[in-house]
């Protein structure tokens, strides 16, 4: 039995549509799809997807058995990851800031089935997925990509591309036909991972290199894992990022921070005028200019503060401006 995984994002839903619609109604594959949700969002896409395809779509639970002809959406909120036999559904750490995380899914796929997986990344922004289809491709599986330039967000497909040889990189209109295609193939020997998976998010390697980074989501401390010549960051519990994730994900905390820092400026520069204009009404000459001394500093640097972090949102603008011009001179 062939396993698929399929990762998406923004814009998933029309792709995973596309892709449903072709799939043959006995098809001898388990399908499984990840796909970034909020995480209140109520689990719509199984309904969708069963408009759309001969083959039943259900939200994946906990312990369910692996069984053909079924495509298996992880619930929002929770990573959905394969052992040998069955599916676990579990609320673990999150990955590059992802619950549920293509990758987690796709690693456990490729330790699990090794050369009967096939990996599909689709539309999304950044790079969840992108370490897992390697891990895939390096356990005898086969890779798949959505061409970026039909992709409605190319970030997630390119980036594959940059970090993996897949077999195939088509639009999604003939993805749905070649994972027909590839499953009705005579599949190899079957070589499973000698490690079988136990259902939770792999923590840090011990053979890992501890940084002086910490975490952006708990404030841990970060190892530096490196697995099938590729970079991941991890912290004790369980929360990892790729390079990309990880400066991404620092990059929000930072600016986080500043804004924390700014609204303390402000908040104590209007209260020194406060007491410099009680210490004007009593009288007080010598506390009023005191206070009226701390009032200016404490405005001055938190002007500074805010044209900085405006002025970084708005060259942040331009830049991803100027990438989507040069991007859609390209395509044309």
């Amino acid at each position: 039995m062939r396993i698929v995984v399929i990762g998406a994002s923004a814009g998933g839903v029309e792709a995973l549509k596309c892709i449903a619609d072709q799939l043959s109604p006995d098809i001898q594959a388990a399908i499984f799809v990840v796909m970034h949700l909020s995480p209140d969002s109520s689990s719509f896409l199984p309904a969708i997807l069963n408009r759309h395809s001969c083959v039943p779509a259900i939200q994946a639970e906990d312990g369910l058995p692996i069984e053909a002809g079924k495509i298996y959406i992880a619930p929002p909120d929770r990573h959905l990851l394969l052992e040998c036999k069955e599916m676990r559904v579990v609320r673990g750490p999150k990955h590059n800031r992802h619950r549920p995380a293509i990758d987690l899914l796709f690693r456990t796929a490729a330790r699990n089935h090794g050369p009967q997986v096939i990996g599909v990344i689709l539309t999304g922004f950044l790079d969840d997925g992108s370490s897992g289809l390697l891990a895939i491709k390096n356990a005898g599986g086969i890779a798949v990509v959505q061409d970026p330039v039909d992709a409605e967000v190319a970030s997630m497909p390119k980036s594959a591309l940059q970090q993996v040889q897949p077999d195939f990189c088509v639009p999604s209109s003939e993805i749905g036909g070649l994972i027909n295609q590839l499953v009705a193939q005579v599949e190899g020997k079957a070589m499973l991972a000698q490690q079988a998976g136990n259902g939770t998010p792999v923590k840090p390697s011990p053979k890992g290199t501890q940084t002086s980074f910490t975490c952006p989501d708990c404030h841990g401390a970060i190892w530096e894992v490196e697995e099938n010549a590729e970079v991941r960051f991890e912290c004790r519990v369980g929360h990892a990022y790729s390079p990309q994730g990880m400066q991404e994900a620092n990059e929000e905390d930072v600016e986080r921070s500043l804004w924390v820092a700014l609204r303390a400026l402000e908040e104590s520069a209007a209260l020194e005028q406060r007491l410099a204009d009680l210490s004007a009404e009593r009288k007080r000459e010598s506390a009023h200019n005191f206070y009226l001394q701390k009032a200016q500093s404490r405005k001055q640097h938190a002007s500074i503060l805010r044209d900085f972090l405006v002025g970084s949102k708005r060259r942040q603008s331009e830049v991803e401006g100027e990438e989507g011009k040069q991007e859609m001179e390209r395509v044309s």
